[in-house]
């Protein structure tokens, strides 16, 4: 047995171990059977919760989710509310920082969150400055991207949400943000396990997601990302533990949404997020052609998405289309679009 098979072994059984009480059967997610926007409220202590941000241990606040339901009625579900999230979750980089709402199954049956465990919420992290308003739009664009191309992907919905603090010591903040299924519910609900070892190479994952994830990094402009130490990756296996299937996910720092804040790492040949370079599989010709042939079929509704997203600045929409132009252009010469990533690619790992 060679040492990548008995690691992958390893790694596949500790994901088994850990992960063998996730249930098989996914539930109703109501909440992402629309694209239409929400509006929602979130209350609790703001105050507090916006000043403790940068330690590890992060607190839980208590709060209360409220929406209008299809009836006309106010919904109020108790939720737990805690920061999130890395570089946007510090407070020197961001006056707001990602959200994860926690809440009891039974505590919001039959409600939006109905058939959920968690949700993501990401927000404007400087509310008020129109510029990190549009990253938000932005960003979630490039969810529908993604779910656009590739079956396995986390489910989003846009929201207007206006945040109110418990005891009225904040005034209250609206921004738009946008909310995302969390990995284990979509391990639930695809009827798959996360998988928690780190380690994975190219070659234990399965080839095709892989290959199409890694053109649509190229395609977003995204460099931040690691199937190794499953950064902005999430693994997935079947029942059997034998098939390892890729998740990507996290496109603030892509040339795509293009933040201010965004940068590449200093060891990579490229000055700007905006420089696209290719960072994932070396595939086989006939992958590649496959995999390019995904893209181009389906330029239309990728190209279309844009247009839909609520709120998106005119300029935004021209930046974004023309940073998607140049990816388009270099299709229409597939032999040198080859060579540039066989010359880049990364032949066991990222």
């Amino acid at each position: 047995m060679t040492y990548t098979s008995i690691r992958l072994s390893a790694m596949r059984a500790a994901c088994m171990l850990a992960l063998a009480a996730v249930p098989a059967t996914a539930g109703a997610q109501r909440l992402f059977r629309s694209d239409t926007a929400l509006t929602l409220t979130i209350t609790t202590n703001l105050k507090t919760f916006l000043a403790e941000r940068d330690s590890l241990k992060l607190n839980k606040f208590p709060g209360v989710l409220s929406y209008a339901d299809s009836g006309g009625l106010t919904k109020r579900l108790p939720v737990t509310v805690r920061a999130r999230g890395h570089f946007r979750r510090q407070a020197r980089n961001c006056q707001f920082p990602p959200v994860l709402l926690d809440f009891k199954s039974d505590s919001v049956r039959g409600s939006l969150l109905s058939g959920l465990k968690k949700v993501k919420i990401t927000t404007n992290c400087k509310p008020g400055n129109a510029e990190y308003e549009q990253y938000i739009l932005q960003e979630y664009a490039v969810y529908r991207m993604y779910a656009e191309l590739n079956d396995l992907h986390p489910q989003t919905r846009l929201a207007r949400i206006t945040y109110r603090d418990t005891l009225g010591k904040v005034q209250p903040i609206t921004v738009w943000a946008f909310l995302t299924e969390d990995i284990a519910d979509i391990a639930q609900r695809s009827h798959q396990k996360v998988m928690q070892a780190k380690g994975a190479l190219f070659a234990d994952v399965e080839q095709e997601p892989l290959a199409l994830i890694s053109m649509f990094q190229y395609f977003v402009g995204n460099t931040d990302w690691s199937v190794t130490a499953q950064h902005n990756i999430a693994l997935f296996t079947d029942s059997t533990g034998q098939k390892i299937t890729p998740l990507a996910y996290d496109w603030d720092w892509t040339g795509a949404v293009d933040a201010r804040y965004s940068f590449p790492d200093s060891r990579l040949p490229i000055k700007r997020v905006t420089d696209r370079l290719y960072r994932g599989l070396c595939p086989t010709p006939a992958l590649f052609t496959s995999t390019l042939a995904q893209f181009t079929s389906h330029r239309a509704a990728l190209d279309g998405i844009l247009t839909k997203v609520p709120g998106l600045a005119p300029d935004r929409l021209k930046s974004m289309t023309s940073f998607f132009n140049d990816f388009w252009k270099r299709t229409n010469d597939p032999k040198s679009l080859q060579k540039e990533i066989a010359n880049d690619c990364q032949p066991k790992g990222n």
